[in-house]
């Protein structure tokens, strides 16, 4: 009987030490392993839609070298100087636009973003001008309609939640022309905007874009040709939702 007793005491002694020593395997281990807590990050993919207003600006150049050839051809007699104005009632416009954009951004440290983009202008700005040779004009009206710029970005952040940055691209702007005119031009576009995060997966940017486009033939009737390079400034204000803003990195 006391030869039973002694064994059970033993065997739940031993068993006791047992544990004991599994639990403090398991104590260290997890003391051991590190720990996360998440941060936010720049880097991911995002979407937006936003609104601003614009200025159009048109630089406008009048050839009358054709009109002064074909009188020398004919050998007409002049009595006073070959004349030919172009008079503009209008010589840019403003007004106002919405946006949507898609792009993806890279956080690369603790300081500095990259990023690319796509956006389209769904624009609203009107301008028109008064082309006159000899007696009859012609007012030629035209609206900037729609306009869409891809591109790429590089910024700075100035803390966790506060980007500046400078852009650049190309872009194609669609004018609403009359006399068959093709509205399609095409350039370049650069800016700078500041963005913040609103907390979790949405941020607010504003930004300043200065675009300019190509040079096309507006106007040419009876030797007089009108070429126009317009330029637009615009202001813009887009809310974005971004994708994968948190990262767990392991706490040092």
């Amino acid at each position: 009987m006391q030869k039973t007793m002694f064994a059970a005491v033993l065997a739940a002694t031993l068993g006791m030490g047992a544990s004991a020593q599994a639990a403090d395997l398991n104590r260290g281990s997890l003391k051991d392993a590190p720990e996360y807590m998440p941060a936010s990050t720049w880097t991911g993919f995002y979407f937006g839609a936003g609104g601003g207003g614009g200025a159009l600006n048109h630089d406008l150049n009048a050839d009358l070298t054709s009109q002064r050839r074909l009188l020398q051809a004919n050998e007409l007699q002049l009595n006073g100087p070959v004349s030919a104005g172009v008079d503009l009632n209008g010589i840019g416009g403003m007004g106002g636009f919405g946006t949507v954009q898609v792009g993806y951004d890279r956080q690369l440290d603790q300081h500095f973003v990259v990023g690319v983009f796509f956006d389209y202008d769904f624009d609203s700005i009107d301008s028109s001008l008064t082309v006159t040779n000899g007696k009859t004009p012609q007012t030629i009206t035209g609206s900037l309609t729609d306009m869409w710029t891809v591109g790429g970005r590089a910024g700075y952040l100035v803390n966790s939640s506060t980007l500046v940055y400078g852009l650049a691209g190309y872009t194609e702007a669609h004018f609403d022309l009359p006399l068959g005119v093709n509205g399609d031009f095409s350039g370049w576009t650069a800016g700078a905007g500041i963005e913040t995060s609103l907390g979790g997966p949405l941020f607010l940017k504003g930004e300043y874009r200065f675009t300019q486009l190509d040079t096309k033939t507006l106007y040419s009737k009876g030797g007089l040709s009108v070429t126009d390079q317009p330029d637009v400034q615009t202001g813009r204000l887009v809310l974005s939702y971004k994708l994968n803003t948190t990262d767990y990195s392991p706490l040092k």
